[in-house]
């Protein structure tokens, strides 16, 4: 396998500025990938990586940064992959030997990197794609890119997860085992633990031959992050960042950043233990041709590396000497700040009923509920978060309310991905945690359409298997992204379970997920028959985790068809639907009819799960707690 530095005939390297860039710059703008110009519009890209060789790059990336499958479906190019990726090669190979023969020798050691981006898509555990569908979609590209091998190496940029980073390297050797790879990550230089993990993770790696770090920051951020990592490895580090923050001007956006201002990091870039350095978003030629002239000054005064190590910053040393470690995960019955995980450590049974949240700021029905749970001696109250895709009053903002009444009773808010991205739903966790919300349920949640909002958009950035770990993480005391968080989180995590899914298979593969991302306990759907939740229980075997079984008392025959044939994963026998009809003309008996269906059950399944959580149908919190009173 090549080592990285011996493709150079100097002892440090120009990398190219931003190819995007300079392609808006002459015109072309987002509405169509730029990696189609490769086909379109060859001639503009290949000037656009003839004007950085000339200004002294001689590393020339190619055109290929978005050539993912999941980045070209959104275009309906997918079926162009091979085409745009081979045609990328050939246009840098070919700007290299026009300037070769048009009086520029030295142009002949410029060598190419290919240019591959993450996938633009999120992997497990917090999206849907595998990680071996992350390593055949690298290994795909690295299969049609080698069909045309004008190229010297690989350089993986502003990758931002590192697992998609390692999954990504694994695809290339599986086909490529000789061109070396650059693997460059996007980085804040606050992510002091993401910095530390890269170089650990993807910096021990044999099959890695050079460490990056580009885009994201400006040259200032970027040389507190060198600094951190250069101790941290023996490896050779590119640097390639964005030309400052770029400014809003009558709608566009432009990076001030001068050449001189580029020229000036570019030094310290080097003094700091830099090998490579260039450009990222908002980079041309001329902050280019800057960087060259400023890394020949320092190639002239001979900059020794033992020289360039002496000059890691007092806040690197501290880094690299405590290198910060992830915060022991509290076990789950261990958690004191859970109520739940006490009264399941004490043998004893949650119980909850669920109650839905106000819909405008008026909590006096709410809290008059709770108060007759409380009276109840039940010690739960779950919440859904909108539910049925409704507005209503945030369920995790009412759980901090209550906190502060100290009423005894515990609201378990469930927590959806439907409305939240990923920085709110981490925002609103810590949040929750500050205000001793200790308690979730997580799932996915109802699409938009079916709620009093059908024109809102739905976010689901993850599903409730990919919050189920972020939340693990949080109690880690880490971001998703691997940062470390300097404290951690308690929270007890609840995640649904479907006994009577119509996809049986995919719900047990999808729970068996939700187990290994880190759940702690489960709340089904509601359940009318023992022999449902046993079967359940038996086909999940070894991923069982204490279940919180849903109850839903029927108040008439019109409330059970409902839930038979409109909610769904809600399955109602037959017998339960004639017992309902039989007392249709009586509400009163019909009421008594839901009870005892539902305390039937209850009586079946006690001593085989963990819990209740009954439902107060149509708000009617008396007829949930007339259920437990048919059980003492």
């Amino acid at each position: 396998m090549l080592n990285f530095a011996n493709l150079f005939a100097t002892p440090y390297v120009v990398f190219d500025g931003g190819i995007a860039t300079e392609l808006y710059e002459r015109g072309f703008y987002i509405n169509r990938p730029f990696e189609e110009l490769n086909v379109t519009h060859s001639k503009d890209v290949g000037a656009v990586h003839a004007a950085y060789l000339k200004s002294g790059a001689m590393a020339l990336t190619t055109n290929s940064f978005s050539l993912t499958s999941s980045q070209l479906e959104k275009f309906d190019l997918k079926p162009k992959q091979a085409e745009l990726l081979q045609a990328a090669i050939v246009t840098a190979k070919e700007t290299i030997e026009a300037a070769v023969a048009g009086g520029a020798p030295d142009a002949a050691h410029a060598r190419i990197g290919l240019s591959l981006g993450p996938l633009g898509a999120l992997i497990e555990p917090l999206g849907r794609i595998s990680r071996d569908e992350v390593r055949t979609e690298y290994e795909t590209l690295a299969r049609l890119a080698l069909e045309t091998p004008h190229f010297h190496f690989y350089n993986l940029e502003t990758f931002s997860n590192l697992e998609e980073l390692g999954c990504a390297i694994d695809g290339l050797r599986r086909v490529d085992q000789t061109r070396p790879i650059l693997a460059s990550i996007t980085i804040n230089s606050s992510e002091v633990s993401v910095i530390q993990h890269f170089a650990a993770a993807i910096g021990s790696r044999d099959d890695v031959q050079a460490l990056g770090m580009n885009c994201a920051e400006g040259p200032h951020d970027l040389l507190q992050s060198l600094k951190i990592l250069k101790p941290l490895t023996e490896k050779p580090i590119v640097i390639q960042p964005n030309a400052g923050i770029p400014r809003n001007i009558n709608g566009r956006y432009f990076y001030m950043t001068s050449p001189d201002y580029m020229a000036k990091f570019a030094k310290r870039f080097i003094e700091a233990g830099a090998y490579g350095v260039g450009g990222c978003c908002g980079t041309g030629p001329d902050h280019i041709r800057a960087i060259a002239q400023a890394v020949k000054m320092m190639q002239a005064r001979g900059v020794a590396e033992q020289e360039r190590a002496k000059t890691v910053d007092v806040r690197a040393e501290k880094e690299r000497s405590g290198v910060i470690q992830a915060i022991e995960r509290i076990s789950f019955l261990d958690r004191k700040q859970s109520r739940i995980a006490a009264k399941l450590k004490a043998g004893q049974k949650v119980i909850s009923i669920e109650l839905t949240s106000p819909r405008g700021t008026d909590v006096t029905k709410f809290m008059a509920s709770l108060e007759k749970v409380k009276a109840a001696k039940v010690d739960f109250v779950n919440v859904p978060d909108g539910a049925r895709a409704s507005t209503r009053s945030s369920s995790l903002h009412l759980a901090a309310h209550v906190n502060t009444k100290e009423m005894g009773v515990t609201i378990i808010p469930h927590l959806t991905t439907r409305d939240r991205n990923l920085i709110a739903l981490q925002s609103d966790l810590l949040g929750a945690s500050i205000n001793q919300v200790h308690d979730v349920l997580i799932i996915t949640g109802d699409p938009p359409k079916i709620g009093n909002n059908r024109d809102a958009t739905a976010v689901y950035d993850i599903d409730s298997i990919g919050l189920t770990y972020l939340v693990d993480q949080l109690n880690r005391g880490f971001s998703p992204q691997g940062e470390a968080l300097g404290s951690q989180t308690h929270f007890a995590i609840g995640v649904a379970s479907n006994p009577t899914a119509l996809n049986l298979e995919l719900e047990i593969k999808r729970w068996q997920y939700k187990h290994e991302s880190g759940a702690n306990f489960a709340v089904t759907q509601p359940i009318y028959e023992a022999e449902t939740f046993l079967r359940w229980k038996e086909q999940i075997g070894a991923k069982y985790l204490p279940h919180v079984v849903g109850i839903w008392p029927f108040v008439s025959l019109k409330n059970a068809e409902f839930m038979a044939h409109e909610v769904p994963g809600v399955h109602v026998p037959a017998w339960a639907l004639e017992k309902m009809a039989k007392h249709q003309d009586s509400p009163e008996d019909s009421v008594k009819a839901g009870i005892e269906i539902a305390a039937r059950l209850m009586r079946e399944i006690w001593d085989e799960c963990e819990g209740f959580a009954i439902s107060a149908p149509l708000g009617r919190v008396d007829v949930a707690l007339e259920v437990l009173k048919c059980l003492e």
